[in-house]
């Protein structure tokens, strides 16, 4: 077996190839087409081309990210506002009941591609989407105590 050297530079080589490889980053540099609802000099936002309802937008940094923890605190703040501003026009465009607004942060979790995006998806009352969480885990309220004791050291320290 070959070890792998993960130096800097190799790092950042990778780095620049998935970027250049990115159907995101190529719609962001206006490469491939795209229905842009919004732009300004941090993200863009843009109709999702398989959405799961009318309306269903992509809110995306300008910088290509591959998860949430590496988006800058201030680039992730201005996505937070810009979402906010996106479920108000869906609300009032497309009068839905609600918006849901969610990020999925690595495979596991849903994501389809290596930039990091906010969905920003209209609900209709009677939609066929289904977002709900029902794990099949069940912890003690000794075991949730801990958990949260623990969660909680590792933040304040």
């Amino acid at each position: 077996m070959v070890p792998q050297n993960n130096n800097s530079e190799d790092v950042e080589k990778k780095m620049q190839l998935m970027k250049e490889n990115c159907i995101f980053c190529k719609i962001i540099s206006g490469e491939f087409d795209a229905k842009k609802i919004f732009e300004d000099d941090k993200c863009i936002a843009i109709l999702d081309i398989h959405p799961a309802t009318k309306g269903h937008l992509l809110l995306l940094p300008k910088e290509h990210y591959m998860m949430m923890p590496l988006v800058p605190d201030d680039v992730l703040g201005h996505l937070g506002i810009i979402s906010k501003y996106l479920t108000d026009l869906l609300s009032e465009t497309f009068q839905c009941s609600e918006v849901t607004t969610m990020i999925a942060n690595g495979a596991a979790a849903g994501q389809q591609s290596q930039h990091f995006l906010m969905h920003v998806i209209p609900r209709y009352e009677g939609d066929s989407v289904d977002l709900t969480l029902r794990g099949t885990a069940s912890y003690s309220q000794e075991e949730l105590e801990q958990l949260a004791q623990s969660l909680h050291e590792k933040l304040v320290s």
